[in-house]
């Protein structure tokens, strides 16, 4: 098991144990509002099946954040050399730098292990912090478009942003970020 450590978190692969946490946070509106592919009400046997689903994607880097215990998931998804960075954070964790922390690992990391030029990202546009986040770690803005968000249950603006592999290389507060252990 690959394990990512920061200052404050330690970010590891998920296992069948994390689902309960997962569960837990997900069910919460305020979270589960933000995000476009998660079913809400967020069920313990929803949170077993998407970890279950994991080992079907092998280039998928899907990691929980830790303080103390689970307080969220950060991954970057999908084939190519243009991924998409996805990320929630439990609500008693908002607001602290833990969700750039764990984002800046990641990237960091698979900027390091893997042949891609830049990272994707997107946040909806009634979520300025999830804009925010991006914006700290080096996201340029780059279109807006919809997208369907399951737990609206409609379409919902966003707005689209790409980190290339040299803005991020050119950030110095980027690189020391994480080591792996």
């Amino acid at each position: 098991m690959h394990i990512l450590v920061t200052r404050r978190l330690t970010l590891r692969p998920p296992i069948a144990f994390d689902a309960e946490d997962i569960a837990l946070w997900l069910s919460n509106r305020a979270v589960a509002r933000m995000l476009a592919r998660v079913p809400f009400p967020y069920a313990q046997a929803d949170a077993e099946e998407w970890i279950a689903g994991l080992a079907d994607d092998p280039d998928a880097m899907v990691y929980t954040i830790h303080r103390q215990r689970l307080i969220g998931i950060v991954s970057i998804e999908g084939a190519g050399p243009e991924p998409e960075l996805g990320y929630w954070l439990a609500e008693p964790w908002h607001g602290r730098g833990f969700v750039s922390e764990a984002a800046r690992a990641l990237i960091g990391h698979a900027f390091a292990t893997r042949d891609i030029a830049a990272v994707r990202s997107s946040a909806f546009v009634d979520n300025p912090a999830s804009q925010r986040v991006q914006q700290k770690l080096g996201f340029s803005v780059c279109g807006g478009g919809n997208a369907w968000s399951v737990p609206r249950n409609e379409m919902v603006a966003i707005v689209k942003t790409r980190l290339t592999r040299a803005a991020f290389e050119g950030d110095a507060h980027v690189r020391p970020a994480a080591h792996a252990a």
